[in-house]
């Protein structure tokens, strides 16, 4: 069975999800590193609901055109969803509701249009703040009961754009709204209102894709496009390897060698072992080597080919600088082996 997983809080609690989608695997609102941290792998959905762009770097535009390439539906809604899912629908996320519907149409374009400040999980995800969208549907549906006036709305509506996210509580946009035209009746009114109705535009996006959850794709997403691998995309790959030990926490491969590399006595040689043993899968790779060579003849004859020069060629004097005079009285495929380890510049390819 394919993996279900979703990125939500405090848009979502888990038990609203597992309520609907038991199986969901439920995690923290999503950041820059996490969608490439979990195996994710061909077929499996992941939904992006929530995620951080203030306290922490939000989640980047190719980690997710990665897991479309890799084959893995990437779906989203009511927040950081909605907005990457609006910026990256030619390529072929999904988005689903109205906030995602406002994004794609340019109604709306600011990532502050979604971001609020809430509690963390244990102390409920209770908001502090109110998302711009959902002051919007609040003046909307206020206006439709005849509680608002057009103009009436547009106070509320600009004086909470003014403010940065951060503070956009009702008193304050309303104090501020007064200031502007806003009656203190009609203030009183649309407080009242919002208090109990609580309308929460995001809220019913978020819940609209986890119903689409429960009929998940029966097959690997078939993206029509290529990602090019920069350096960018290749070490934030290679970065995100490792254990995720829980939810919370993640151990990365790359702190591993790092701590390997301080304190193990034999991390030369493993390092020279790994390395050649990755150069070798290289050139068997790219260039189609002779697998009945030894590691080091292979390693030497790609390294001799990358250089236009030949094996049993001395090597030229700007190369010869890379080895010590002892050295220098090696092999030719000693040599261009110990060039290859030291002059490699992409050793972070190797996974």
């Amino acid at each position: 069975m394919s993996r279900i997983t979703i990125f939500t809080g405090p848009t979502l609690s888990r038990a609203q999800v597992h309520a609907i989608v038991p199986e969901a695997e439920v995690l923290p609102p999503v950041s820059a590193g996490d969608l490439l941290r979990h195996p994710f792998s061909a077929g499996d959905l992941v939904a992006i609901i929530d995620g951080f762009y203030f306290q922490a770097a939000s989640v980047r535009h190719k980690e997710i055109l990665l897991l479309l390439q890799r084959g893995v539906h990437v779906w989203g809604a009511s927040s950081m969803g909605a907005l990457r899912a609006a910026e990256l629908a030619p390529f072929g996320m999904r988005g689903i509701g109205r906030v995602f519907e406002s994004y794609l149409s340019g109604e709306i374009d600011g990532d502050d249009e979604v971001a609020l400040v809430h509690a963390d999980e244990e102390m409920g995800n209770i908001h502090l703040t109110e998302a711009l969208v959902n002051i919007r549907y609040a003046c909307q549906l206020a206006q439709e009961a005849s509680l608002l006036s057009t103009q009436e709305c547009t106070y509320i509506i600009d004086s909470a754009a003014t403010l940065p996210f951060f503070e956009r509580a009702y008193p304050t946009i309303l104090q501020r709204a007064q200031e502007q035209g806003l009656s203190e009746r009609s203030a009183h009114i649309f407080l009242q209102f919002v208090q109990k109705q609580r309308p929460d535009l995001k809220q019913q996006d978020a819940l609209a894709l986890v119903e689409e959850m429960r009929t998940p794709p029966s097959t690997p997403f078939c993206p029509s496009f290529t990602l090019n691998e920069t350096t960018f995309v290749r070490n934030w790959d290679v970065f995100s390897k490792g254990t995720v030990l829980d939810e919370h926490l993640f151990l990365p491969d790359v702190d591993i060698l790092t701590l390997y590399q301080l304190i193990g006595a034999d991390y030369p040689v493993f390092h020279r072992n790994v390395l050649l043993q990755a150069l070798k899968d290289i050139a068997i790779q790219e260039e189609g080597a002779d697998r009945s060579g030894t590691t080091e003849e292979i390693v030497a004859q790609f390294i001799a080919n990358k250089l236009h020069i030949r094996v049993d060629e001395p090597l030229p004097a700007s190369l010869k600088r890379w080895l010590s005079a002892e050295e220098l009285g090696l092999s030719s495929v000693s040599q261009l082996t110990l060039l290859a380890l030291r002059v490699w510049q992409e050793p972070r390819s190797v996974s």
